[in-house]
């Protein structure tokens, strides 16, 4: 009986440190991935269009309501 209880203990040991290795390893990864993948370049966020109800859409023809006196 006891010897079943190491058999358990080293191998819940053991799965206890792959999952340790397993998440350091991806923490790693996504460390990586954040300081050596280079970011679009700004001017991909100022080329594409407007999307429909923008801020700085002020067209007549978009307004619905009566002005307020």
């Amino acid at each position: 009986m006891l010897v079943r209880w190491r058999a358990v203990h080293w191998f819940s040991t053991g799965l206890l440190i792959a999952l340790s290795a397993g998440t350091a390893a991806w923490a790693g990864w996504l460390l990586r991935r954040l300081f050596v993948v280079e970011p679009a370049p700004a001017s991909a966020a100022t080329d594409r269009p407007a999307p429909d109800g923008d801020a700085d859409d002020h067209d007549a023809h978009d307004h619905t309501e009566e002005p307020t006196p």
